[in-house]
């Protein structure tokens, strides 16, 4: 029984890889923002920005995994977040320059 429960635990633990970045950007590819950060919480694992939409000043939220910003402090209110369907790249417009990311998997750049 014994051997049965730590074969169980064994194959449990084996499939429970790191998971192929290929297939994960692809979750990210539809994601469309365009949104001008009323709010803004960033950390290593979450960026979560409340803010409008530029062209019909409704209210909207984004709560996404962080891929791309390392500096925690760089999106200020006022910004706009801006990051189109079917590219990966996330750019943050400030009054006088633009902030562009790629998206991260392990420490490697995708485009």
């Amino acid at each position: 029984m014994k051997i049965f429960i730590f074969c169980s635990f064994m194959i449990l633990v084996s499939s429970c890889g790191e998971p192929d970045c290929n297939n994960v950007k692809k979750a990210y590819y539809p994601e469309d923002y365009n949104l001008i950060v009323e709010e803004a919480s960033i950390d290593n694992t979450w960026i979560k920005v409340r803010g409008s939409v530029p062209i019909t000043n409704k209210k909207s939220n984004i709560m996404v995994h962080n891929n791309w910003i390392d500096d925690l402090n760089e999106v200020e209110v006022g910004d706009t977040i801006i990051k189109r369907k079917g590219n990966l790249e996330l750019a943050v417009h400030k009054k006088d320059t633009i902030i562009r990311h790629d998206w991260y998997c392990r420490g490697k750049a995708y485009k």
